[in-house]
């Protein structure tokens, strides 16, 4: 009971202090813009935010078990493409199709889904490391866009896959709508089901789990296709957004999607951290984004930002946990 009492209390501290990095970063750019702490910052926040979450949580999901996922920009870029060229080639210029569309998702979902089991079944059968593995998948799924791309983008799509990206929900916007349903299916896996308190367990101690009586290849199955589902989520989103497709999206995104998890309390160990971090996290850098987006900064020097976040973020959980 002390031990839970603990986690509980270090999962509050850490969330505080994300908390007051928030803070503190909001004012410093409404220092900036005063015009940024309005409801139109707030939806334009929501707009951008649930692409990068979706990622994350993917990163999240492999992270926990004590792994990790370097395949989810590649496979979201190639459920883009194909999710592209079913629209493209089968709903005519101009016109809407909703059959067509639905198709379309659900075909891109499936290959994301597809990549996240064979992540899973190799590294869970083959026990080869998950960076050597989502590694190789990286470089096969962008050899597959670039076959069949040739390089080219993909784009003009009808109105009903653009607002999935793009329209409202009453007055939320769409992505962010599949952002929260997505997190809530998360938070329900993680804390309401065998698989949350077995994930984490795995994480932690990988043998223990396997004397436990835990089937660990079933496990690590499982996780790397929510990851999977997760990334084929935000295709829907990043494809819709960008309104194109190509290979080569997006890729910076995947340093940005382990430096939110690792800033949101995830351990690269595994076993550790929560979802509310990872949440706080997101929002954080995305308020630092549009900061130095506020401030001109240019794109090479927001790249080495973020890589002082990420190493400063690494000493500060090493040394927490030395």
């Amino acid at each position: 009971m002390t031990e839970k009492l603990k986690k509980l209390t270090t999962a509050q501290g850490d969330n505080l202090l994300l908390l007051l990095i928030l803070a503190v970063a909001v004012t410093l750019v409404s220092m900036k813009q005063a015009s940024f702490f309005s409801f139109g910052t707030l939806q334009s926040i929501c707009y951008q935010l649930p692409e990068m979450g979706l990622l994350t949580m993917a990163m999240m999901a492999a992270m926990l078990s004590g792994g990790i996922n370097l395949s989810i920009i590649a496979s979201a870029n190639l459920s883009g493409i194909v999710m592209a060229m079913i629209m493209t080639t089968y709903i005519p210029k101009g016109e809407d199709n909703v059959g067509i569309v639905l198709g379309a998702v659900a075909v891109g979902i499936l290959l994301s889904v597809l990549a996240g089991f064979i992540n899973g079944v190799i590294i869970a059968y083959f026990k080869i490391p998950a960076m050597l593995v989502t590694l190789g998948m990286q470089m096969l799924l962008n050899g597959a866009c670039l076959v069949i791309t040739k390089g080219a983008t993909i784009s003009g799509y009808p109105a009903t896959f653009k607002f999935l990206g793009n329209g409202k929900l009453a007055f939320i916007p769409m992505p962010f709508v599949v952002f929260a349903i997505a997190l809530i299916i998360l938070v329900v896996l993680l804390k309401n089901t065998p698989y949350g308190p077995k994930v984490y367990l795995y994480g932690s101690n990988d043998v223990a789990t396997g004397f436990s009586g835990v089937d660990d290849k079933a496990l690590l199955i499982k996780t790397y296709t929510i990851s999977g589902l997760l990334v084929g989520l935000a295709a829907v989103i990043l494809t819709s957004r960008f309104n194109s497709a190509a290979a080569g999206y997006a890729e910076s995104f995947l340093m940005q999607s382990i430096l939110i998890a690792v800033l949101g309390g995830i351990s690269p160990d595994g076993g550790k951290g929560k979802v509310s971090g990872m949440v706080l996290s997101v929002i954080i850098i995305q308020v630092v984004a549009s900061g130095l987006n506020i401030l001109r900064i240019s794109s090479y020097l927001t790249t080495a930002v973020y890589g002082i976040i990420l190493l400063a973020a690494v000493a500060f959980r090493s040394k927490k946990t030395g």
